[in-house]
């Protein structure tokens, strides 16, 4: 059973939800089978298999270019495989939202608007009421209940990302696929928002269970991820998959930690021989 927005806070005395350590017995979210893409006379993808599993961040790392962003296109279902390719979702409670590199807000419609329309139209429609409310609960998610009415213009880059994971939040996905969502934010604003997504993936009063981010930042892969995806050049497979050992939850100042700087140095040298 999905939680939704409407329930949010209702519960609290819930456990904090556990990132999961890979086994032979994790359950899998979504699996990449033989999967290859091409563009015309261009090949993007070529034979990327991937599992990706329940209750983790999984980050996507490679060249620019390679077709990170096509990956989680093949995810949404957006595009389709070439023939041989398969993409399976083994549970059927699985639901997907997706955040873009933009926020993609509409400049005529305010914050809780933008997030309650799509919640309106499309194959699983509420009434304007429902989706009011869910926007509500997402806007609370996000700290961002004070906003209610104002509109893009009058927010910052910060702000309107935060809108923009807060409209994908209230459809309840199950699994978040992120396309570089803090790519153009100022450093300070990306660490708040890297911690302020890290709370909402482990807290219980989301339905949210696994996230993969795609990003250019190998710090920022490490410090969210419980696994790196190393992409190679174009046409892309997975070149590597690095196992992150941070300790759960994360928190500020793990960037300290010898393990961090081992997994980054790690990574660096890896992507130089790519």
């Amino acid at each position: 059973m999905l939680t939704t927005a409407s329930d949010l806070g209702k519960d609290s005395s819930r456990l904090q939800k556990q990132p999961t350590t890979i086994s032979s017995k994790s359950e899998i979210a979504v699996t990449l089978k033989n999967c290859s893409l091409s563009f015309g006379d261009v090949q993007v993808l070529n034979n990327v298999s991937l599992d990706i599993y329940k209750n983790e961040f999984v980050s996507i790392l490679g060249p620019s270019g390679c077709g990170k962003s096509t990956l989680l296109r093949l995810m949404l279902d957006l595009l389709q495989p070439n023939a041989g390719g398969e993409i399976v979702y083994p549970s059927k409670d699985l639901t997907l939202g997706m955040v873009f590199q933009k926020p993609v807000l509409m400049p005529w419609l305010t914050a809780i608007q933008n997030i309650a329309l799509p919640l309106t139209i499309g194959e699983k429609k509420f009434t304007k009421k429902e989706a009011k409310e869910k926007a509500e609960g997402a806007l609370r998610l996000v700290g961002l209940q004070d906003f209610v009415n104002h509109f893009p213009h009058q927010l910052s880059g910060g702000m309107q990302q935060r809108i923009a994971i807060a409209r994908a939040l209230a459809a309840d996905p199950t699994v978040l696929l992120m396309d570089e969502p803090f790519g153009a934010l100022d450093e300070f604003t990306r660490e708040k928002l890297n911690f302020e997504l890290l709370r909402l993936w482990e807290s219980p009063e989301t339905s949210l269970s696994t996230v993969v981010m795609v990003t250019h930042s190998i710090q920022e892969s490490v410090l969210m991820s419980n696994r790196v995806i190393m992409m190679s050049p174009r046409p892309a497979g997975v070149e590597d998959i690095i196992p992150v050992p941070l300790p759960s939850p994360r928190e500020v100042g793990m960037e300290e930690l010898p393990a961090f700087h081992q997994t980054v140095k790690e990574l660096r040298k890896r992507v130089k021989h790519l």
